[in-house]
């Protein structure tokens, strides 16, 4: 309680018991001065009748005595009302004092009621605000991952139809490639076909040369004593473009050195092959500008 709400009460009390002290001092002070005045100051010697005059003072004496107890009874009543006055007094200002107090003390419960109200509602509403503020959070959270679950649901998605544009256009590839190696094999065996029918062709139309060639070395071969029946040399020809011979020799001789060289030398005789500029100058180059050939006289054939 604050100090200043004793001060009041404090100084009612000290001016009340110093009116009561000083009450006191003048009740005993006062009778002593009645008393000081009853003495006589002037003496008047004078023949009087002593016991009426004894009777009368005692009568005078009981008629102050009984004036000034009255007095006194008086200014006991007095005081005690005006005690009675200011305690009355003192009593409302400490029934005012303590209505006050307690009108003090009901409006500080009032208040610390209201503050604790507004403290309990204010903790109410922060622990409201903390629980909005949670579930925001937490749905923010939540929203926050549904965007990333959809995001990457997104690039999942993308991913595999990337992956599937990319296989899709491989497998296209694929197709394209497997289909352009088939037609490029079907080109290249169509190609392989006309060639083999063109060298066919080809061989077909030079076998006769051959057999030209062969003929014009049998005429001009000579045969040898040591010649046996089934010998047979194969020989290298070199022509030149107009039939002459360029070079010949022996790849594979016949085990008679003397039918090898009758061979050759009939090759020599022959010395040229005119029909072969007939021939087409790029069979020659491909058949007989480099060729060999296997020479059976065919009186040795049987």
């Amino acid at each position: 309680m604050n100090l200043r709400s004793y001060l009041l009460p404090a100084l009612l009390a000290l001016i009340l018991h110093s009116v009561i002290l000083s009450a006191l001092f003048y009740s005993w002070f006062g009778y002593a001065e009645d008393q000081r005045q009853l003495t006589p100051r002037h003496v008047k010697a004078q023949m009087v009748d002593l016991k009426t005059q004894v009777k009368a003072s005692q009568q005078a004496k009981q008629a102050e005595a009984q004036k000034k107890k009255e007095a006194r009874k008086k200014a006991e009543a007095k005081k005690i009302a005006d005690a009675k006055k200011k305690a009355d007094a003192k009593k409302k200002l400490d029934a005012k004092k303590r209505a006050d107090d307690k009108k003090k003390a009901d409006a500080k419960k009032r208040a610390d009621a209201k503050k604790k109200d507004a403290l309990k509602k204010k903790e109410t509403l922060k622990r409201e605000a903390q629980k909005k503020e949670k579930a925001r959070i937490a749905a923010e959270k939540k929203r926050q991952q549904e965007i990333k679950r959809k995001e990457q649901e997104r690039q999942e998605n993308a991913r595999k139809e990337a992956e599937r544009q990319q296989a899709e256009k491989e497998r296209q590839e694929t197709e394209q490639q497997e289909k352009a190696q088939r037609e490029a094999e079907l080109d290249a065996a169509m190609a392989e076909e006309e060639r083999e029918m063109q060298a066919e062709q080809d061989r077909q139309s030079v076998a006769g040369y051959r057999d030209y060639i062969a003929a014009e070395i049998e005429q001009s071969w000579r045969r040898p004593p040591s010649a046996r029946n089934g010998m047979k040399v194969l020989l290298a020809l070199h022509l030149l473009p107009t039939g002459e011979v360029d070079n010949v020799y022996v790849v594979t001789g016949s085990g008679n050195s003397h039918f090898d060289e009758s061979a050759i030398r009939a090759v020599k005789r022959v010395g040229r092959f005119s029909k072969l500029q007939e021939m087409d100058p790029v069979l020659f180059d491909r058949y007989y500008r480099k060729f060999n050939l296997e020479f059976i006289p065919s009186d040795l054939r049987r």
